[in-house]
């Protein structure tokens, strides 16, 4: 196809580390376009639990790379196996997340007039994403992907005990026991289909028992939850300074609910676009092309001065 042919004229993707103000050192990895489109932003994706830069540079980056001309980025979060905690912390905040994405954008990305990124959330790292635009971090865009709602997990967790106590109990056992960085049923169940190859998915789960020895502090979080800025009509009371959004979800993703998606579209003000047959793993998973391409055409609404 013509995408693969684009894909195969690409430079090599980059692996490199970005040491931050914030005192830690992320793993950076860098896709960059055969021929550079100076009307776009480039493009920061951000990960979830259980996951690294990985998971993005494996298919998405280079599809981005070569269908919008632009630079694809992505960081593994503190406390994933590519940026190891300074202290041997298993718990990080989403305010040193929302501080280490803001130190790499701001210190490392947006030097030398490059334009601010469209930030691509999936999971947590959509919540992360959230919290960043909250604090006004450099964006020309977000682009959140069966991102963990404004009211955070719980609400959603008492929906699914509702609708089926067995995928209730694969969710719990796979994320919370981590049974999903051990188990390849459990992992393909939460994150993937049955299209997915079989050596695929031990790679995958191999990652994930790697990414998934630091978590996130749900406590924390809990105290902190974006939802918290929203105004009575639940949208986010910082929507007049927001960047162009868009929001998307997976018809069998069991992690992230449609209500869910629609909460988060509901807090933007938007849309949310909803991606047939789709596990969680939107990046990874079978039907991962349309997925990419979706968040490929809202890109391309998002022009920036010529950055040549």
């Amino acid at each position: 196809s013509i995408a693969m042919v684009a894909v195969s004229a690409l430079p090599a993707p980059e692996l490199l580390r970005a040491p931050l103000s914030t005192g830690v050192e992320l793993e950076w990895r860098r896709q960059q376009p055969a021929s550079m489109d100076t009307h776009r932003a480039p493009l920061l994706f951000v990960h979830g639990t259980f996951h690294g830069a990985w998971c993005w540079s494996e298919k998405w980056m280079p599809r981005f790379s070569a269908a919008l001309g632009c630079t694809c980025h992505a960081v593994s979060l503190r406390g994933a196996s590519g940026s190891p905690t300074l202290d041997g912390a298993t718990k990080i905040r989403i305010s040193q997340h929302v501080d280490d994405l803001r130190a790499f954008v701001d210190d490392t990305l947006c030097v030398q007039g490059v334009a601010p990124p469209v930030l691509v959330g999936h999971s947590f790292g959509g919540a992360s994403v959230l919290k960043y635009l909250e604090v006004s971090g450099t964006a020309s865009g977000a682009a959140l992907l069966c991102s963990v709602p404004p009211s955070g997990n719980v609400p959603m967790t008492g929906r699914l005990i509702r609708r089926s106590l067995r995928t209730s109990w694969l969710v719990t056992r796979g994320l919370a026991l981590k049974t999903a960085a051990r188990s390849a049923d459990d992992a393909r169940a939460l994150f993937f289909d049955s299209q997915l190859p079989a050596e695929e998915l031990v790679e995958y789960v191999d990652r994930f028992k790697a990414d998934s020895l630091c978590g996130l502090d749900l406590a924390d979080f809990t105290r902190n939850l974006p939802s918290l800025s929203a105004g009575t009509d639940g949208c986010a009371a910082w929507l007049d300074h927001c960047p162009p959004v868009m929001v998307a979800g997976g018809e069998a993703d069991i992690v992230v609910d449609e209500e869910g998606v629609r909460e988060t579209a509901t807090f933007l003000g938007v849309q949310p676009v909803m991606l047939p047959q789709t596990a969680h793993d939107v990046m990874l998973a079978s039907g991962w092309e349309q997925a990419a391409d979706t968040v490929i055409d809202f890109c391309r609404t998002i022009t920036v001065p010529d950055t040549a």
